[in-house]
C-alpha cells in the first residue's frame, strides 16, 4: 500500500471484507473484476447476511451496460442467471484462510468457473474487488451526489474515454480543477485546462495509461466521500476527476 497524497491507495484485506460481511445486517455490494472468455466483465451482488444472494448484474468492459442477474448461493459455489439468457456455475476461490471450512463471500477472494447461453459455453475467472453496504435508495453514488448513477457515472466515463483517446479538451471538460496529482509522495495541483493541456505528457505517460485502460468506470467504490477508480488510479467527485495517483 502506497500513501499518495490525500488518499492512499486502497486495497481492501479478505480478512476485514470477512468480518465486515460476517456481521453486516444490511444488504451489501460485492464486487468482482476478470475475464469471461477473453473479455473483460464486472460483476455485482447484492448480498444479505453472509451468503443470501438477492441480486445483481454483470457487464462487459466494453460497454458498461448493466445485465440484472439472479442468484443462489450453495456451499463453496453460487449459481446465477442472466436476463440476456447467460448462466453462470462458479465456484469460490480460497486463499488459505479457511482452512477446511467451506468457501463462501467471507472467506474467499474470487470465483471461477463457466458461463454458457445457447449451447456456448466459456470460462469464467474473476476476482474480489470490494464492497460496500447497498444503499437504501438504491443509488449506489448517493453519498457523493444527488445526481442519477448514470449521470455521475457519465462524467468519469467522459473523463476516461477522453485520457485513452489523448483527447485533451474533453478531459478538462470532465475535470473537476483544482485537479490534484499524487506521485511518489508528492502532490502538486493542475488549476485550469491550460494547465492540464500543457502538463499532459508529464501526466499521462505510458505507463499510467497501461494502468488506466484495465480499469472500468462503472460501480466504482466509494473512499473517503470520492468515487475511485481502479485500484486508486483517479477519484471522482460530483463535478469529475478530482484526483490521479500516477505510478
Amino acid at each position: 500500500m502506497r500513501l499518495s497524497g490525500l488518499f492512499t491507495r486502497i486495497f481492501l484485506p479478505i480478512p476485514v471484507l470477512a468480518a465486515t460481511l460476517a456481521t453486516a445486517q444490511d444488504a451489501q455490494y460485492i464486487s468482482y473484476e476478470g475475464t469471461l472468455g477473453l473479455t473483460r466483465i464486472g460483476l455485482t451482488l447484492i448480498v444479505k447476511g453472509s451468503n443470501d444472494i438477492t441480486g445483481g448484474h454483470y457487464f462487459y468492459a466494453k460497454y458498461l451496460t448493466d445485465i440484472p442477474i439472479t442468484g443462489a448461493y450453495q456451499p463453496g459455489s453460487v449459481s446465477l442467471k442472466g436476463m440476456d439468457g447467460g448462466a453462470f456455475a462458479l465456484k469460490f476461490k480460497g486463499n488459505g484462510s479457511e482452512a477446511g471450512k467451506p468457501l463462501d463471500f467471507t472467506n474467499s477472494v474470487g470465483l471461477q468457473g463457466t458461463w454458457s447461453n445457447h449451447g456456448k459455453q466459456l470460462p469464467v475467472n474473476l476476482t474480489s474487488g470490494g464492497m460496500s453496504p447497498a444503499p437504501t435508495s438504491g443509488r449506489w453514488y448517493e453519498n457523493i451526489t444527488d445526481q442519477s448513477d448514470a449521470a455521475f457515472e457519465a462524467k468519469a466515463q467522459g473523463f476516461y474515454k477522453a485520457v485513452m483517446a489523448g483527447d485533451r479538451a474533453a478531459a478538462a471538460k470532465y475535470t473537476d480543477f483544482p485537479l490534484r496529482i499524487n506521485q511518489n509522495g508528492k502532490s502538486r495541483k493542475i488549476t485550469s485546462a491550460a494547465e492540464l493541456t500543457a502538463q499532459w505528457d508529464t501526466i499521462f505517460t505510458p505507463a499510467y495509461l497501461e494502468l488506466f485502460k484495465k480499469d472500468m468506470p462503472h460501480d466504482m467504490s466509494i473512499i473517503q466521500g470520492q468515487a475511485m477508480l481502479g485500484a486508486g488510479e483517479a477519484y471522482f467527485g460530483s463535478k469529475g476527476a478530482t484526483v490521479l495517483n500516477l505510478p
